[in-house]
């Protein structure tokens, strides 16, 4: 069946993989349940779209003369996605404690070396009960082009596709008992006994073949909820994703020391843009990288580079503690997932300031509001201090945005800010709010605005009046309507 799964895969034309299929139906005998399997999944759009239609008549062949396959290609299944839920593996005598680090009682409620509390709890018995598995769900996602999956109790599963939620109401409305076992089918022995005690899990999920997805596993009002986030299943270059400046994102990924940051709101982009920059360092130089990450979203392979990913929880109890492992592991670059509180964004800095380049996101829309997000992490009285530190090393800001594209699809629209004397001096000075009138005279340098960049999509016909206005920082600028200018009118006067 394997070989038959990737020959389907390989095939490069609809028409070879109707071939294959041809071939696996004709070789059916009773008992065939893993060819048979290839069929279904061929019908359930698991190899694409284009073939749904022959695999069908395959299907309704194959259960006209083998009448019992499907009966037992579920019962397979049944068990295969019971043993993903429910582990049969015995319980160790011993574990470590993620607090001390030191050898404990698997049971232990508490540590006898450090005296915190880090009993672990039985995995609970969960039934599935979901008409379809959580992997054909997401492989269906995926083949529709959808970049998130929304799972949650009352609802058919909602795929984002081009920025829209569609509802597929083809499949069954979701009950709590098929989130949690949906959710259980994805997450791993650790990512479960997290769940049951922080009632939220973060964690990545490989699909061999298919793509990479970041889960989200919490509990809310209903039950439990599902939103996972389909990754590429591989890096994409910087040309792949049309960046207008390729050149400026070249040249900050040769830097050799200093801060760099993508920044934008949940959903722009960011792991992807960082995910490109680092693959051509890996092309590029011969460098060790080390990346920090919440959870691993793209897996980088060795080229000129050597990488070293480490994931939260998995591989690391917090950012900080990478962090300051990191400086003692002989790094010339390091990628932060996120500048998510005071301790980490300062040991990012002084990574920084001690020789190393250091890749970082925010969840800001614009350069300036990113530098004052930054100052603002920490006291008032090394606020000057943080600022002068970011005027010698922050090298580069791109903030950005996905708009829905007309047509279909999402284009990405950017702000760019780069280091020079006058934008060290605005920084140092505490003059963020001068930095837009600065980039917006400095286009020559590979600098631009976002609302610049909004408003060339515009003109192009990629995205339409009424989104350029809803992704606008300026919407003075973008209002086309009497009631958007009197809005706009309105909230000067306030």
């Amino acid at each position: 069946m394997e070989n038959a799964r990737k020959a389907v895969i390989e095939a490069k034309t609809a028409k070879e993989k109707c071939g294959i299929l041809q071939k696996v139906l004709g070789g059916l005998k009773q008992g065939s349940v893993e060819e048979y399997a290839v069929l279904l999944e061929a019908l359930e759009g698991g190899f694409g779209a284009a073939i749904r239609g022959y695999a069908k008549k395959c299907v309704v062949f194959a259960n006209k003369k083998f009448p019992d396959l499907k009966a037992m290609v579920d019962q397979a299944r049944k068990e295969e996605l019971d043993k993903l839920i429910n582990s049969s593996a015995d319980y160790p005598e011993t574990r470590i404690c993620p607090i001390c680090q030191l050898e404990i009682p698997f049971s232990a409620i508490k540590c006898h070396h450090c005296n915190e509390f880090t009993k672990v709890e039985p995995i609970q018995k969960v039934e599935n009960t979901y008409t379809k598995s959580a992997v054909d769900i997401m492989k269906r996602a995926f083949h529709m082009g959808a970049s998130d999956i929304h799972l949650s109790v009352g609802y058919h599963p909602i795929f984002r596709i081009s920025g829209t939620m569609e509802h597929q109401k083809e499949m069954p409305v979701l009950r709590p008992s098929d989130t949690l076992s949906l959710g259980y089918q994805l997450l791993g022995e650790d990512g479960k006994r997290i769940f049951q005690s922080n009632k939220e899990v973060d964690q990545a999920y490989n699909i061999e073949n298919t793509c990479r997805l970041r889960l989200n596993v919490a509990q809310e009002r209903l039950g439990t909820a599902i939103v996972a986030r389909v990754l590429p299943s591989k890096i994409l270059s910087m040309e792949d994703l049309c960046f207008r400046n390729t050149e400026v994102f070249e040249n900050l990924c040769m830097e050799v020391n200093g801060l760099i940051l993508v920044t934008g709101p949940t959903g722009s982009g960011k792991s992807t843009t960082l995910a490109a920059m680092l693959d051509f360092v890996n092309t590029n130089r011969s460098e060790h990288m080390i990346t920090i990450e919440d959870p691993i979203e793209f897996v980088h392979s060795p080229k000129k580079s050597k990488i070293m990913q480490r994931e939260l929880r998995t591989n690391t109890l917090c950012f900080g503690n990478a962090l300051k492992s990191a400086l003692r592991q002989d790094p010339d670059i390091i990628l932060v997932g996120e500048l998510r509180d005071e301790e980490t964004t300062a040991l990012a800095l002084e990574a920084a300031e001690t020789g190393h380049l250091v890749f970082g996101t925010l969840h800001t829309n614009s350069a300036a509001k990113t530098i004052d997000r930054i100052v603002n992490m920490f006291p008032s009285e090394d606020q000057a201090k943080i600022r002068m530190n970011l005027s010698e090393n922050l090298k580069g800001i791109i903030a950005q945005q996905l708009i829905k594209k007309e047509g279909g699809g999402r284009v990405a629209v950017q702000e760019i800010m780069l280091k020079s004397i006058a934008i060290s001096a605005l920084i140092r000075d505490g003059k963020t709010f001068q930095i837009n009138e600065y980039i917006q005279t400095a286009k020559d340098r590979g600098m631009q605005l976002m609302d610049d960049m909004i408003k060339s999509a515009l003109s192009m016909g990629d995205i339409s009046a009424e989104n350029a206005y809803r992704y606008a920082l300026n919407k003075a600028e973008f209002a086309y309507t009497p009631e958007q200018e009197q809005d706009v009118s309105e909230a000067r006067s306030t």
